[in-house]
């Protein structure tokens, strides 16, 4: 990398004042996106050490402007096989470099502010992989007791405003010691220590069954799953190592349709589609206690209305599954991303105007997506 300090005489007084304060200049690249930073890094060393900086990277997360999704990852009919899909073309998106797997055998697991959890097909290993620096890491083997994950799974809790480490959590299947039954042992890997440890006593893996789809917030692992016909919403706290569990009475009513969790913004949401009529009802976790709270209706039939030649309303291809929710600074910046006849289309929820941005192959039948957040976050 070259310096700058033969070119810094060439500057005019306001701009040397700048590019010599470190701390003005930081918080200029503060507020910059992630595609001009790496541009940035290559114009000196001095620069590169500031945006490199684990601290950086922390101030630059507790700023609302960048925690949300700029992207879908879709997954095509390979499980290694991915699409990017920028979700706002006004601003600028680093185009991850190696989102197409097919050489190395990469299922994305789970999409978590920044980062990618991933397993590696082919050889059987976890990695832990940034698609905005292009970087991963290998997940060493836990030392513990051998488990069978059919029932349970792998989760990664990451929360860069507060911490630059994340943890894997895996949910493993054992036998009891007679032999009778199975029950779930949680253990955690800490980027921190670089060990792996049990986080709490073994459980029911009935409670479990939801936790391959489960979303990290608010320092727990929060999924849904029905426990002898009853709704219930279960969460894995990682620093009380706890698992509590809410049933129906302090659930939405998840109607007869899908319903799946979201985060945006620091808000935990749940879609539920709803099937006569056809409208979406999203609600917000108020507190852990008290349950949820309406805070979007999106009825299906008024999105359709502009559509009835290009989109037959009976068509085969018809659904509304949710792919993404970007809660804005107002009703009129938040959007709904969702798969509807054969196509992911971007509804705005406070101005009601609906944008294509993606027709789907017909062979794919409703594909994995996961959100994509640009992150200086390292692995």
């Amino acid at each position: 990398m070259e310096s700058t300090a033969g070119v810094s005489s060439e500057l005019d007084p306001s701009t040397q004042i700048v590019e010599s304060n470190d701390d003005l200049l930081t918080e200029i690249l503060l507020r910059l996106p992630v595609v001009s930073l790496h541009v940035f890094k290559s114009v000196s060393k001095r620069w590169c050490t500031l945006i490199t900086n684990p601290d950086f990277a922390l101030r630059r997360s507790q700023n609302p402007r960048f925690d949300s999704a700029s992207g879908l990852i879709l997954q095509r009919r390979k499980v290694s096989e991915y699409d990017f899909l920028p979700l706002d073309t006004r601003i600028p998106v680093p185009l991850p470099t190696a989102f197409s797997f097919n050489s190395s055998k990469v299922e994305i697991l789970q999409s978590c502010n920044g980062l990618l959890l991933c397993h590696l097909i082919s050889l059987d290993k976890f990695i832990v992989y940034n698609p905005s620096m292009n970087r991963f890491k290998t997940i060493p083997e836990s030392p513990y007791q051998e488990l069978r994950y059919g029932y349970g799974g792998f989760r990664m809790a990451f929360d860069p405003s507060k911490s630059s480490h994340y943890k894997i959590v895996c949910a493993g299947v054992i036998e009891n010691n007679d032999g009778s039954h199975l029950l779930i042992e949680i253990q955690v890997y800490s980027s921190k220590t670089c060990e792996w440890s049990v986080l709490c006593h073994r459980r029911n893996y009935h409670v479990f069954k939801g936790f391959t789809n489960g979303l990290y917030w608010n320092d727990a692992i929060h999924w849904l799953h029905t426990n002898y016909n009853t709704n219930c919403h279960s969460m894995l706290d990682i620093a009380e190592h706890s698992i509590k569990t809410r049933a129906r009475k302090l659930l939405p009513d998840l109607g007869n349709g899908d319903h799946k969790l979201f985060e945006s913004r620091g808000c935990l949401l749940v879609i539920c589609s709803q099937n006569y009529p056809q409208h979406l009802n999203i609600y917000e976790m108020i507190k852990w206690d008290s349950g949820w709270s309406m805070k979007y209706i999106v009825y299906l039939s008024e999105i359709m209305t502009p559509f009835p030649n290009t989109w037959s309303k009976s068509s085969k291809w018809f659904c509304s599954r949710a792919r993404c929710i970007v809660i804005g600074d107002n009703d009129e910046d938040s959007f709904l991303v969702m798969e509807m006849c054969g196509n992911i289309v971007r509804y705005s929820i406070g101005l009601r105007t609906l944008l294509k941005i993606y027709e789907l192959d017909s062979v794919i039948d409703s594909p994995d997506s996961f959100q994509f957040i640009a992150s200086l976050a390292a692995v």
